[in-house]
């Protein structure tokens, strides 16, 4: 009869990571309590709307004691503008700097000649 061979276990094994189980340790979505967060939104929403005539960021910027980090977040984004002219403009100029001819620039010299460019027509 051959000997078999038997996998070599370890005396003491190391326990997997727990990582998923603390992460969701932390997040107890069947808990009762409410936190911060909660109750910003929920104040916000029975807050009256704001006026359709007002200024959006205005109104965050004024409320910004009342809701925090909930106005920094809303200012964020409002102030994203809702145009994509400037980036229709920027390509547009890069289309007649990269040409067949400088279709060898490398991208910081592209970069640098569009700067140089959108600053001579300011003038």
């Amino acid at each position: 009869q051959e000997p078999t061979l038997e996998p070599l276990r370890e005396e003491n094994p190391e326990p997997p990571k727990k990582k998923r189980a603390l992460l969701l340790m932390g997040s107890d979505s069947d808990s009762d309590e409410e936190t911060p967060v909660d109750n910003t939104v929920e104040r916000y929403k029975v807050e009256l709307s704001a006026n359709l005539d007002q200024c959006p960021l205005k109104w965050w910027s004024e409320h910004t004691a009342v809701y925090g980090k909930m106005a920094h977040i809303a200012r964020k984004y409002l102030g994203t503008p809702a145009t994509t002219v400037p980036c229709e403009r920027l390509f547009s100029l890069a289309g007649h700097i990269v040409q067949k001819r400088r279709s060898s620039l490398s991208p910081d010299n592209v970069n640098k000649l569009v700067c140089l460019s959108d600053w001579w027509k300011r003038e």
